[in-house]
């Protein structure tokens, strides 16, 4: 790889229990795949369902995590919602998910599964040194299928040309589209009884299905 991937040592000092969950690999980005929406449809978004019913967000796992770490940052978590919560209150409330691609849509199923905000970006919008880190003020971005964000109070992925990712909404320089060909993959952890080298194994094998992915490469920072 000719990129890393770090953590601003101050986060730290608010939250402790930050980690990131790291994929890399090609792939030939594809429309959504019916046979993979087939398997989302009847068997893991049902047991989704059935996990989360009748719980409180705040005791959702990785859910849980993020909102007491948006707190501890001065994010409102009921007015800016992480996006795995925004992901499981459709799937609650029977809603369809969105359909976009096939890195995007197991991107999404892994976020449903675990609970927490997964973020896919194309590599090939990506420059230097990437880092999680606090954004300073009037920093933000245009969303996927939004206008300007305010990313105040946020943590948020940055490269040398600014911001472009965080748990909450992704900007639309780094989306995985068609023409993407290296992928890197992003799981925002706020909460460390959870097991992300699982979550990384089942994520390299989803990919490998059914994103064709290749040349995976997984860590943990």
């Amino acid at each position: 790889m000719s990129y890393t991937v770090v953590i601003d040592k101050a986060l730290y000092d608010v939250y402790p229990e930050i980690r990131l969950g790291l994929m890399h690999f090609k792939a030939h980005v594809k429309a959504s795949d019916p046979a993979f929406w087939d398997y989302m449809d009847t068997q893991v978004l049902p047991a989704v369902r059935a996990a989360i019913e009748n719980k409180e967000w705040g005791d959702i796992p990785g859910v849980r995590g993020s909102r007491l770490a948006y707190k501890a940052f001065g994010r409102n978590p009921g007015r800016y919602r992480v996006s795995s919560e925004a992901l499981l209150r459709r799937v609650r409330r029977g809603d369809e998910l969105y359909h976009i691609n096939s890195v995007v849509d197991v991107n999404n199923l892994l976020s449903v599964k675990s609970g927490l905000s997964v973020g896919s970006y194309d590599l090939g919008a990506i420059k230097g040194t990437v880092t999680l880190r606090k954004t300073v003020a009037g920093e933000g971005y245009t969303g996927i299928g939004k206008e300007f964000l305010d990313m105040e109070n946020m943590l948020v992925l940055a490269d040398d040309e600014g911001i472009f990712g965080s748990s909450m909404s992704d900007s639309t320089r780094a989306m995985v589209t068609e023409n993407a060909k290296e992928i890197l993959v992003v799981v925002y952890c706020f909460e460390n009884s959870i097991d992300l080298e699982s979550l990384l194994a089942e994520g390299r094998q989803a990919f490998e299905k059914f994103a064709s992915a290749t040349d995976i490469e997984t860590w943990i920072v």
